[in-house]
């Protein structure tokens, strides 16, 4: 199930860090899922979003599209969170991953945190969402950012190798060049005309 949501007029709206979301929603019940849209569109934000409620839709849906986050239901029929997080660690790791959940202990809320969730929100908690997934997205943007410096200076660092390289290749050329043309010189009975430090 698929919608295109615009947001309402909201004097907040800018303090989201990004608007025309693409959101994945893993959830088995279409009450809590238009709950969920309504909070959102309740705070501001512009987003797609989809929903599919067991795993193969789910595998299908990280397959197909690029999404900006996903929210997941703890408990699904023959499903849980644990389960989809996995997956999507595995088809699209930096997408961000928040659970959410009518009931979730504090170990496992813990356990989900440790396996790659970014946060949890409790269903009947939502006006915490908005937050979470400002936050959630902020810290994407981050490591995004991060790991895409990390890419340049590893690249810069290669091309200074090359280029030290290059030039240290290229002096030892020349003095082997210059050790030569001293050699001839010498052979010939003429001054050497190359001063070479060793």
């Amino acid at each position: 199930m698929n919608f295109r949501l615009k947001n309402k007029p909201n004097i907040e709206n800018d303090m989201n860090p990004k608007t025309d979301l693409n959101i994945l929603s893993l959830e088995d019940s279409l009450r809590d899922f238009e709950i969920i849209c309504e909070r959102l569109l309740d705070e501001g934000f512009k987003m797609k979003i989809s929903r599919v409620e067991n795993e193969s839709d789910f595998v299908s849906a990280l397959r197909k599209t690029k999404w900006d986050i996903i929210l997941a239901d703890f408990r699904l029929p023959g499903f849980d969170a644990f389960a989809a997080l996995r997956i999507s660690r595995e088809i699209c790791p930096d997408v961000p991953f928040i659970c959410l959940s009518g009931t979730i202990g504090e170990e496992t809320a813990i356990d989900l945190i440790k396996s790659g969730a970014v946060d949890y929100v409790l269903k009947d908690r939502l006006a915490r969402l908005p937050i979470a997934i400002n936050r959630a997205l902020q810290d994407a943007s981050e490591k995004l950012a991060r790991r895409k410096a990390e890419e340049e200076l590893k690249e810069r660092m290669a091309e200074l190798l090359r280029f030290h390289d290059l030039t240290v290749g290229r002096e030892l050329r020349m003095i082997e060049l210059k050790k030569e043309v001293n050699d001839l010189l010498r052979k010939s009975g003429q001054e050497e005309k190359y001063t070479i430090v060793d």
